[in-house]
């Protein structure tokens, strides 16, 4: 499916500023070809409705069979009834403007009978079908089947010829509505039957486990996708940033597309560069007072609670909850506290649960202290409405707070950045036996100390000797179960993982400590005896303690963990390790990419020179020689093409390669002409041989975008990196 280069017609985003989701419009139109279903479970703001939006698109634009039908359902629908008229009147509607392929049709919006004289000769027999059957059901039917005879109307159409694909949004809000359960019923019930495929999305607390149909979920981005996020909108909107206000964006708001919007547009509106943490906390700070990502709240709270009172004592116990000890309390403390302010708590709760603002489980209510801009909100509130504080010294105060917290959130950030994902590590263990040198550093120091992994990886395939790793069948980060540990080190740090060696349970307590050199036994001691504690805390009778260190442990360090019956480990023993486990050591923490920046001047063959830096920068990163041959082709041709007509001032074209593992994205830019201004009439060859070397760089790249800058052009050239595929093929 093309991206980038379609156009724009229900999407609220420009295709240019869609980043990270290729995965889920793949899955979308590989699925809108065949039959079946699929629910798309998205956390709150995490972009949904815009990849559905994007998806009918992309669909709408390519004019092949496929019928993209996009409804949602709004928080202003009242019944069961309202939902199925506009569903029905929507579907014939966009049917007829994808069959007409005019996109002017869905901006008229014509009534009913109009719709049925603007469809084609070849819909119009089906099409006057669906609107006579819904006048007469309409008037004799029971309301029920009415509104079933209407969510069956793609299933008609499917039946005289026309092939529907079925994007149902906020598909949560159903519950809301009069007769609204019975309404999704009807919905999972009319499209379980596989006539026609489709998607449907909403709120993932709202529907999980609701449906038997294959889920996905739609997760917030990244850190690396929230960063491109923030450089698109920026970009867009004018608003100056860095590379450090970048990161700060994407780590203060969550990855969480949603918030990164509204705060880039409130910097826009008041022509404030993000170019340093005070600028950006300050912008932040007007938005948590009042400004889009406060008033996003102030809706959730207002639906959740009706009546100024109560709403203000849930305020005050969602202040107390996060500040009660480990941002926990009971379940009991708010149905106490909500009998004496007159409202449900149960439900109150249940509403807050299911937009993520708190997790309910096990009788307590938990508010997550890392969901940054929801707890500064509930600080600011309390601020001014408990507390009486004056707004300007309320909103000074707590600029102040965010501006000194920066630097340190994003020190974290990187901490956790280079943190062994330790519970995915041990979470793979699975009861397998493997060399003791995987452990032990002394013994991999002495044997293995420089060689090649895959020498090191052959010879302790072959070790004699064998630790048998314990099946595990839980794992938490140790804080769980000691929480004084958590004023030591980060809860990434150090993981506790349950299990069994045969039919003895068994804890394994590893921690990740900081020593740029091996590390003493001084060092390695105080730890054991942290982790000593805290199996002692959780009652441990049978645990097994792992330190894990950059660069090892020196003898003496080595030689009392041996006396404790303690494992030590460098970081490179663990890396091997997870390669024959099959582990993930990145976590949940997606690395920031390698990026490279150069520029070139234009004229002489000095495309050949990028191609040549890109050929030596793609090797250090393993690339297979096929994919290198194929990128450095197409980063000629758009040397080339940046260079032609270009009337450059500078006569400069300037390069970006961000290298990841599974990927490279490169992005040329030049001042001057843009590609798509027209051409004078004397270079027509020079036009024609521009397209063919456009029409290559697309066969050799997975993603091709051309967009206008300011005062020139920017393409942005995407290659996915099949590793084993590419293997293959080269033996």
């Amino acid at each position: 499916m093309r991206s980038g280069s379609e156009k724009r017609i229900l999407s609220r985003v420009e295709p240019g500023d869609i980043v990270g989701r290729s995965t889920y419009f793949e899955r979308l139109t590989e699925l809108s070809k065949g039959t079946g279903g699929l629910v798309l479970l998205s956390a709150p703001s995490a972009g949904l409705s815009e990849i559905l939006r994007t998806t009918f698109d992309r669909l709408f634009s390519e004019r092949g069979e496929v019928m993209p039908f996009y409804f949602e359902i709004r928080k202003t629908d009242r019944s069961a009834k309202g939902v199925a008229l506009r569903f029905i009147s929507e579907f014939m509607l966009h049917a007829v403007a994808f069959r007409r392929h005019d996109t002017r049709i869905l901006d008229i919006a014509p009534q009913m009978d109009e719709i049925a004289d603007l469809a084609s000769p070849d819909d119009g027999h089906w099409i006057d079908r669906l609107v006579d059957s819904l006048v007469g059901d309409h008037r004799s039917s029971e309301p029920r089947s009415w509104v079933r005879n209407c969510l069956a109307a793609p299933l008609r159409a499917a039946a005289s010829g026309a092939r529907p694909f079925v994007m149902m949004d906020d598909i949560h809000l159903a519950a809301e509505l009069e007769d609204g359960e019975a309404l999704l019923g009807d919905i999972l019930e009319i499209y379980g039957r596989g006539q026609v495929p489709f998607a449907l999305g909403g709120n993932r607390r709202a529907l999980y486990a609701k449906t038997a149909f294959d889920t996905m979920a739609v997760e917030p981005f990244t850190f690396s996708e929230a960063g491109d996020l923030v450089e698109r909108l920026a970009s867009r909107s004018g608003v100056e940033i860095n590379d450090q206000t970048r990161d700060l964006l994407a780590v203060q708001l969550g990855g969480n597309a949603g918030k990164i919007a509204k705060l880039l547009a409130a910097a826009a509106s008041t022509e404030t560069p993000l170019t340093s943490f005070d600028n950006v906390e300050k912008v932040y700070g007007d938005e948590i007072f009042g400004g889009r990502i406060g008033r996003e709240y102030d809706a959730i709270l207002e639906g959740a609670v009706p009546g100024t009172y109560p709403r203000e004592r849930v305020l005050w116990l969602l202040h107390e909850n996060l500040h009660a000890n480990a941002s926990r309390v009971p379940v009991s403390f708010w149905e106490r506290h909500g009998s004496r302010a007159g409202f449900d708590a149960a439900e109150v709760l249940d509403t807050l649960h299911k937009s993520e603002l708190v997790n309910m489980s096990s009788g307590s209510v938990d508010i997550d202290p890392n969901d940054f801009p929801f707890c500064d909100y509930l600080r600011a509130r309390a601020s001014l409405e408990i507390d009486r504080r004056p707004r300007g010294l309320a909103v000074g105060e707590a600029v102040s707070k965010y501006v000194n917290r920066a630097p340190q959130l994003m020190a974290r950030f990187y901490r956790k950045s280079s943190a062994i994902a330790l519970r995915g590590l041990m979470a793979t263990f699975d009861g397998r036996r493997i060399s003791p040198a995987f452990l032990d550093y002394a013994r991999f120091k002495e044997e293995f100390k420089g060689a090649e992994d895959e020498k090191i990886l052959k010879a302790l395939k072959e070790d004699n000797l064998s630790v048998h790793l314990p099946q595990i069948v839980y794992t938490a980060a140790t804080s769980s179960f000691y929480p004084t540990l958590s004023e030591l080190c980060d809860p990434e740090r150090s993981a506790t993982a349950l299990g069994f060696v045969g039919k003895d349970g068994v804890a394994w307590i590893a921690a990740q400590i900081d020593s740029k050199l091996e590390a003493t036994s001084e060092l390695a001691s105080f730890w054991c005896d942290r982790l000593e504690m805290a199996a002692v805390n959780a009652e441990f009778e049978n645990f097994r303690l792992w330190l894990i260190t950059t660069e090892g442990f020196s003898p003496d360090a080595m030689k009392m963990l041996s006396e404790r019956g303690a494992y030590g480990s460098s970081r490179k023993q663990v890396d091997l390790l997870s390669r024959v486990l099959g582990a993930d050591l990145t976590g949940e923490v997606r690395p920031g990419a390698d990026e490279y920046e150069v520029v070139v001047p234009m004229g002489e063959d000095t495309e050949m020179i990028a191609a040549h830096t890109l050929e030596e920068i793609a090797k250090r990163h393993d690339y297979p020689l096929k994919a290198i041959n194929q990128i450095k082709t197409a980063l000629v041709e758009a040397c080339i093409n940046a260079a032609e007509h270009s009337l450059s001032p500078d006569r400069r074209i300037h390069q970006k390669f961000v290298v990841e593992p599974d990927r490279i994205t490169i992005t040329i830019t030049n001042r001057g002409l843009r590609l798509a201004d027209k051409m004078p009439a004397a270079s027509t060859t020079d036009e024609n041989r521009r397209g063919w070397g456009l029409k290559l760089m697309k066969s050799l790249m997975n993603e091709v975008t051309i967009e206008r800058a300011d005062d020139g052009t920017k393409i942005t050239m995407v290659k996915l990196i099949e590793r084993a595929v590419a293997a293959q093929g080269e033996s």
